[in-house]
């Protein structure tokens, strides 16, 4: 009877396109269940289930690794019940499962994904090719982690083969700056594909399948050991992985005593966060992220398709509309909603052209750092133009530029950028000044480190000697809002250490990237990561905004849009008399050439 019904269920699995099989063993049941990208099947996965959690899929570090990484862990039972589990670069973390624990005294490197990257890391290995890495340097020696499991009640399991984890915690454990992670919906492993584009949003297959269904609709409620383990995963990614910015209400209380002792001052939250409805935890995340964590970086975006039209649990969406109200006052939503007025106020004074020169002045409009993949796709394959995002903007302004001798300097407008890949950034650098090394700092390790930076500056499909052949000779300057934010915050703080002068009033912050993170029930959100905060070659933190040389006032509003005055929408009209702003960055110019050397 038990094989005929074991079966009937794998026959049902195929049907549903799912590929599902069970041995059981004498502590866990072991499932093999399909990994998806989109609708198409990319691999399958030996899930374990322990009678602690029955709901909480398990997985091996070792084969999570090579699964996402093509990299071979070595596990070794040592004695005393620690195993060691080592990666090819010499790095290893020894896991004490009785203690539920996990040492390591260089994780930055063991964690590393293997280099060169052929592509971009930024957001996804994109077929933008115009830039890769080449390798990580530290500057530091590591500060040693140990990861306490069992703080959080998450057991630690070991084998001859194998250390298991919960899955949801190996995804955010080994996620990379490319955004590779997988997400479970309760039936099967997702690995979405993201891009910069579509950072936003959960992918469509998390809320199918019966599971995520009957608990969208309260046919069913969420498990207990599911409330658990999302909890706990949640306080673990946060104490551990948070890069720490400064700016989110609970950021300082994280720091000092972690979310659980942190959220002790609001037990009301606690206790939603527990709530064994799926739409009422919904709607707690939301709240958390957006009252608590709120720093532009950090949000909760499995809530986020309910707000679009095609979600397809439309009573869900209306559960969520009181909510926005609250949700337009945060920073990082203030600093959208100034966008489009700075953006209006542009183009009815200089139009839509993104170059555009005035005197000695070329202008140079970039809006993010979002780039275009199916025009690169299409021009490194020779059937389409240079794309017009940050790349293809900077790569042909300046070139255009430099073909009139009356242009001396290139003004960047970035008075309405919302930030985007790190990448673009990298590649703008490289092709200005030559600039190879890309800056960062983890908290977690506490060290300092750099990417090296190769760029194919001549965009001939080739990175080689030719590119450093490209070279420019202007001054810089870069025009600033405070709603500028994230990369759009750290070009004008790099640029001013390579001595561009800095036109406008102080960014709006955003000094961490952005990690995707995963529960095993409650899908996922973007935290500020610690892998990898943004700072100066100096090692200085950009999240305070640059600052600016020339400071420009905008016209205020008579009622403030924010409580917080400088989350107000203002007028920046005075930010776009291009006649003023060349005579400013001429006189600027000319200042520090009759200025005596230091």
């Amino acid at each position: 009877m038990r094989k005929t019904l074991s079966l009937l269920l794998a026959a049902i699995m195929m049907i549903s396109g799912i590929s599902f099989s069970t041995a059981e063993g004498a502590d866990c049941t072991v499932q093999t269940t399909g990994v998806w990208t989109g609708q198409e099947q990319v691999g399958s996965m030996d899930l374990r289930f322990y009678p602690a959690a029955p709901h909480v899929p398990y997985y091996g570090m070792k084969a999570y690794v090579t699964f996402m990484r093509n990299v071979d862990l070595t596990v070794t039972p040592l004695d005393g019940g620690i195993w060691e589990v080592a990666n090819s670069n010499g790095s290893s973390v020894l896991v004490n499962p009785s203690a539920g624990t996990i040492d390591a005294a260089d994780w930055a490197q063991f964690q590393l994904p293997p280099l060169p990257y052929t592509n971009m890391t930024g957001i996804k290995d994109s077929p933008c090719a115009w830039t890769y890495y080449s390798e990580i340097v530290f500057d530091d020696s590591p500060a040693a982690v140990t990861f306490d499991f069992a703080k959080y009640g998450i057991p630690v399991y070991a084998d001859a083969e194998d250390v298991y984890l919960p899955l949801a915690l190996l995804s955010t454990m080994f996620v990379d700056v490319a955004m590779n992670y997988v997400l479970w919906n309760g039936e099967k492993v997702l690995k979405p594909a993201l891009d910069i584009n579509n950072l936003g949003g959960m992918p469509a297959e998390w809320y199918e399948g019966e599971t995520m269904r009957a608990l969208m609709t309260g046919e069913k409620q969420r498990e207990e050991d599911v409330i658990r383990e999302d909890y706990a995963e949640l306080c673990f990614a946060m104490d551990y992985f948070f890069g720490h910015p400064g700016t989110a209400k609970l950021d300082a209380a994280i720091g000092e005593k972690g979310l659980d002792a942190a959220l002790d001052d609001d037990p009301a939250m606690k206790e939603r966060l527990m709530n064994p409805g799926m739409v009422e935890y919904l709607l707690a995340m939301f709240d958390l992220f957006n009252t608590g964590l709120d720093d532009g970086h950090t949000s909760y975006c499995t809530v986020t398709n309910c707000l679009q039209p095609t979600f397809q649990y439309p009573e869900i969406t209306q559960q969520m509309l009181p909510r926005i109200g609250s949700y337009l006052t945060t920073s990082s939503m203030a600093r959208g909603q100034m966008m489009p007025s700075i953006q209006a106020t542009r183009s009815e004074l200089w139009g839509e052209d993104l170059y555009r020169e005035c005197g000695s002045t070329a202008i140079l409009r970039i809006n993010s750092f979002n780039w275009d993949q199916a025009g690169w796709e299409a021009y490194y394959a020779g059937t389409g133009e240079i794309p017009m995002d940050a790349v293809g903007i900077t790569w042909t302004g300046l070139k255009k530029a430099s073909e009139n001798p009356a242009i001396q300097n290139i003004l960047f407008d970035f008075t309405a950028n919302a930030g985007g890949s790190s990448d673009m950034l990298a590649f703008m650098m490289d092709l200005m000044f030559g600039e190879k090394n890309f800056y960062g700092y983890n908290p977690l390790t506490r060290q300092h480190m750099h990417a090296v930076v190769h760029s194919d500056k001549n965009l001939d499909g080739v990175i080689d000697e030719k590119d450093e052949e490209v070279k420019y000779d202007f001054n810089y300057a870069v025009l600033t809002t405070r709603a500028s934010f994230s990369c759009g915050n750290l070009f004008p703080c790099v640029m001013q250490e390579h001595g561009a002068v800095l036109i406008g009033e102080p960014t709006g912050g955003g000094s961490c990237s952005v990690q995707m993170s995963v529960l095993t029930g409650g899908g996922g959100y973007f935290m500020s990561s610690a892998n990898w905060t943004l700072q100066t070659a100096d090692g200085v933190s950009v999240e305070s905004g640059c600052k600016t040389d020339l400071p420009l006032e905008r016209i205020e509003p008579e009622t403030p849009t924010n409580k917080n005055p400088r989350l107000s929408c203002g007028d920046y009209t005075p930010y776009f008399d291009d006649v003023m702003l060349d005579r400013m960055i001429n006189e600027w110019f000319e200042a520090q050439a009759e200025a005596p050397a230091a």
